[in-house]
């Protein structure tokens, strides 16, 4: 999977003309701005804070998976068509460029296409970038590569016309780790993980209709085994379901989730069967050609356990290669960083790989060279690991939806984590999530840690604040856990809340437990009695500035906009 990924589809040159005419179209009065929003969103672009002809655009990643020459694209875009200084890397394995101007939008879409880049069908009512397991190809403890059945998948889904013109969004992840997911799999109109049947047969376990939002629902099982060469037409039943069944009036319930809880998971799964069979019959030799999977022995990981010389580096499954995690704070990476990263990737031969959490793993590194790339890495200012990861949406910032300002919440936990780090020396794994509305785009009710923003009236006025959730997941045994409300925090009080809670997980927590563990040991109550005097402050507690948002150094009207649909 080196170099650049084969097959990455350019943007047609018919596309951006397409585009370039309903700009101007826009401009000239010919189209309405909703006819403009209809003929952007397919094309991965949304408006932002920064003016009303100020747009990011969305740059699908297959795979997550990013050549030199990508790298060096990206960051040319970002630096010559927008306002400059980095991208943002999505929890889809997304990159998000900020700042084009509406006259400048043809020349970006152009640049990257040339370099076989692609922002087709990253917003809006289709099939979304599908997101695959960071470790697939490498982790020493998967049951098969799963890769070349999501890079399969995904070349035939863009421009497929059944995923044109859907209800609204379908998401689709693969995961191929044993014990683990890294995809959110759960959480997906289709997770598919790599199994073996009982009678040894490779193959996937599709769970279907799930979701997060304001809604949130765990897909479920559609059967026991599906085989590779039903793969296809299980994802294309699927599809034509939703399509034909999905609520077109009323877009807060439009998603596939709520086609299943209408009919029931098993009168849903009947209807999936007999679509399925008519796929089948109707087209047999239909679908993309997929390769029979080859399984892996599932070698132990602490056999394969990291390298003193980068945190969180572990020996892949290839003898010899090793593969490095980046930390990214915020999410946010420059262009200064974006070109190092491509330097020192086509200089060894690794690849860089968008996680999930918002980072980077570069893999295929030679073992021996593994102290000099770890010199290097930190020359270039890319940080390893924390044992407490962060996760962010955009925030008011730059989405027109959102609530608060999640880019200073986040900044600020950042410095306390690393300041926490330095004093104390030890802290167990946990995930902190964050989201700026209800929509949920920063995973905060899968988060061990989730916040989401809010506002709350106070003495008459809207306040920012973040709703507290604790406990959410996914947990090795394959269900899932949404974080439990409990309570609302004013902006400026969340770091001390959150120092408070990790302090507590690390006094508390047994030998070998998780964050979830340990949250169902001691009870949600334990936790809620540490805040007391944090959440639901009373009125005349609060002052001046707990009326402006975090980041903020000038008075200005909160909330700016209230949390709707998306661009």
């Amino acid at each position: 999977m080196k170099g650049d990924p084969e097959p990455t589809d350019p943007i047609s040159a018919s596309e951006i003309a397409g585009v370039a005419d309903a700009v101007e179209a826009l401009r000239s009065g010919a189209i309405s701005p909703e006819e403009f929003r209809r003929r952007r969103v397919v094309m991965g672009i949304y408006p932002i804070r920064e003016g009303p002809d100020r747009y990011l655009l969305r740059v699908r990643i297959p795979l997550g998976r990013v050549s030199p020459r990508h790298l060096r694209t990206l960051a040319e875009t970002a630096d010559r068509y927008a306002t400059g200084g980095g991208v943002h890397l999505t929890t889809r394995q997304d990159v998000h460029i900020y700042g084009v101007e509406m006259r400048r939008i043809e020349g970006a879409l152009s640049f990257l296409a040339e370099a076989g880049l692609t922002t087709r069908e990253a917003c809006g009512d289709t099939v979304r970038n599908i997101v695959v397991c960071p470790f697939a190809g490498v982790s020493p403890g998967e049951v098969f590569d799963v890769t070349p059945y999501a890079q399969a998948l995904g070349a035939r889904l863009l421009r497929h016309p059944l995923g044109q013109r859907l209800p609204r969004k379908f998401k689709i992840a693969f995961d191929g780790c044993r014990g683990a997911d890294h995809a959110g799999l759960l959480f997906q109109d289709v997770g598919v993980r790599a199994i073996v049947s009982p009678d040894g047969r490779p193959g996937f376990q599709v769970n279907v209709a799930g979701g997060l939002g304001a809604l949130p629902q765990a897909g479920f099982p559609l059967e026991p085994f599906t085989p590779v060469c039903r793969l296809w037409s299980t994802v294309e039943a699927l599809l034509r379901i939703f399509d034909r069944m999905g609520d077109r009036t009323n877009r807060g319930r439009a998603r596939l989730k709520f086609v299943a809880g209408r009919l029931g998971a098993e009168a849903f799964r009947r209807l999936l069967f007999d679509e399925r069979e008519t796929v089948e019959s109707s087209d047999p030799a239909g679908g993309p050609t997929m390769p029979d999977p080859v399984v892996t022995e599932g070698a132990d990981p602490r056999g394969h356990a990291g390298l003193p010389a980068w945190t969180g580096a572990f020996r892949q499954v290839q003898a010899g290669l090793v593969a490095f995690p980046l930390r990214i704070p915020l999410g946010d990476i420059s262009s200064e960083r974006l070109r190092s990263l491509a330097e020192l990737t086509e200089r060894t031969g690794a690849e860089a790989r968008i996680t999930t959490a918002q980072g980077i793993l570069l893999t295929d590194m030679p073992e021996a060279e593994g102290e000099s790339i770890a010199g290097a890495l930190r020359g270039y200012g890319f940080p390893p690991p924390r044992a407490v990861s962060i996760v962010r949406c955009a925030g008011t910032d730059t989405c027109t939806v959102g609530a608060t300002r999640v880019r200073g919440l986040a900044a600020l936990l950042e410095e306390k984590i690393a300041s926490m780090e330095a004093e104390t020396g030890r802290q167990g794994p946990v995930a902190i999530r964050i989201s700026g509305c209800p929509n949920g785009c920063g995973h905060h009710l899968v988060g061990e840690i989730g916040l989401r923003g809010v506002a709350r009236k106070v003495n008459g006025r809207l306040a920012p604040h973040y709703m507290l959730h604790l406990g959410g997941g996914a947990r090795e045994d394959g269900s899932a856990l949404f974080g439990a409300p409990i309570g609302r925090i004013a902006a400026r009080r969340v770091p001390e809340a959150v120092e408070r809670l990790l302090r507590l997980l690390d006094a508390e927590r047994i030998n070998g437990e998780d964050v979830g563990e340990t949250l169902a040991r001691l009870g949600q109550d334990r936790f809620a009695a540490s805040l007391i005097d944090l959440l639901e402050e009373p009125p005349e507690r609060y002052g001046e500035e707990d009326f402006f948002d975090l980041g903020v150094s000038s008075p200005e009207v909160f909330p700016a906009v209230s949390a709707g649909k998306a661009p």
